[in-house]
């Protein structure tokens, strides 16, 4: 019998014994042989899942505790939130502070030359002779020195409480009270550059001033939510404004809440922008539901959340908004196709009852009641009280070609019968 290939090599192993060379292995070796060989041939009884040894020898460092990694979650998530809020004002108090102690530091340098230099002239102008006279003016020098950088370190210290006060009023969101109107100009200036004036603005809104018509709070950062609370409740009895933003100012779930219960009340706001927020969709749909009792706003803008909405929660916002029949524009891409195109087809149909309205107030204005005279018609009789000159229609200078007439053809009529 011939042999092919690897057969001839393989014929130097039939006379060795096994048993001997298994005898001669070490224990480690043995393990090594038996992690070989159950790689090679794993057992078929085990499932798939589990034939693969597992590749990781290190030992647990601890036991698992899900409730614990859970509140460390959300003790690390405030802190980001606190830092993402608070991270400006940090920075611009921290400057201030570098500064106060710059100014310090060089003032306590400037002091200190100074008063080398008048003892090193002394030295030289009275060696030896006036001892005495010149250790009392040294102390002398010395009290004074410490007077005057007592005086400037109680100044600056001064200052930079002042500052921290102006801060934590800043961060409040409000002015102080008892500071004069330069400190209350400069707290009405943020970061964003956005001029609106919080606390003047929420009592114009609670007084219901007729100036005010639009509410801008968009992109400021260092507004509480409890604020935007109060603004919320304010615009409950306001019948002036007609837009309130505020988009990218933290607001969440509460905000939202505090939204909806303004709009099941308010039906003079009609537009709205809630846009870069933390609110989830247990705030947007609140809001929502909130529109099936409002039947004025035609602009809301929601996008652009930190929150994902879902699946659930975009189906929920069509069948809630079926019923609406005022809502024109929607801020939000959904991202489900089904979703996304039941809304096109309510907000199209929204847009063809409220141009259907109009073209019906234009009809009755036109029509009138009792043969009442059309404003249009009447704003052109009050500009133009006297007749045209020219001729209507006014004829024209040259003649039109006239074409020669076809004859008409005759029928033939079918003759008596003799």
């Amino acid at each position: 019998m011939s042999t092919f290939g690897y057969r001839r090599e393989l014929s130097k192993y039939e006379d060795i014994d096994e048993d001997e060379l298994l005898a001669s292995l070490t224990e480690e070796e043995l393990k090594e042989l038996e992690r070989e060989l159950e790689d090679i041939e794993p057992d078929r009884n085990l499932p798939v899942g589990q034939r693969q040894k597992s590749l990781t020898e290190k030992t647990p460092t601890g036991t698992f505790s899900r409730e614990a990694l859970m509140a460390y979650w959300e003790r690390e998530t405030k802190k980001l939130l606190e830092k993402e809020r608070l991270g400006a004002c940090e920075k611009d108090s921290e400057q201030e502070e570098d500064n106060s102690e710059e100014l310090q530091e060089e003032c306590f340098t400037e002091s200190n030359s100074e008063v080398s230099e008048e003892a090193y002239t002394e030295e030289d102008d009275e060696e030896g002779d006036e001892e005495e006279d010149e250790d009392e003016s040294d102390d002398e020098n010395e009290e004074e020195q410490n007077a005057a950088a007592g005086r400037r370190s109680d100044h600056i210290r001064h200052r930079k409480c002042n500052g921290a006060k102006d801060n934590e009023n800043f961060l409040n969101g409000h002015g102080g009270k008892d500071s004069d109107n330069r400190s209350s100009k400069s707290s009405a200036i943020h970061p964003c550059g956005n001029p609106t004036v919080i606390e003047d603005a929420l009592e114009k809104v609670r007084s219901n001033d007729p100036d005010t018509t639009e509410v801008n709070l968009n992109n400021i950062e260092n507004i509480t939510s409890q604020m935007l609370i109060q603004f919320s409740q304010a615009l409950r009895d306001n019948t002036v404004v007609k837009s309130f933003s505020l988009a990218n100012t933290h607001a969440d779930d509460n905000v939202a809440i505090a939204i909806a219960g303004m709009l099941k009340v308010n039906q003079h706001i009609t537009s709205l922008n809630i846009e870069s927020n933390f609110i989830t969709g247990k705030g947007v749909l609140a809001i929502m539901r909130a529109l099936q009792h409002n039947k004025v706003l035609t602009e809301l803008r929601f996008h652009n959340q930190r929150h994902i909405m879902g699946s659930q929660v975009e189906m929920d916002i069509v069948k809630l908004l079926k019923e609406n029949t005022t809502l024109v524009k929607l801020g939000y891409h959904f991202d489900l196709a089904g979703p996304r195109m039941s809304m096109t087809s309510i907000l199209t149909r929204n847009m063809d009852k409220q141009r259907q309205k109009r073209m019906q107030e234009q009809r009755q204005q036109e029509s009138g009641c009792d043969g009442a005279v059309n404003p249009k018609t009447k704003v052109l009789q009050k500009g133009t009280p006297w007749s045209s000159p020219y001729v209507s229609p006014k004829s024209s200078p040259w003649s039109s070609p006239k074409l020669p007439k076809k004859a008409l053809p005759v029928k033939c009529q079918p003759s008596a019968p003799a």
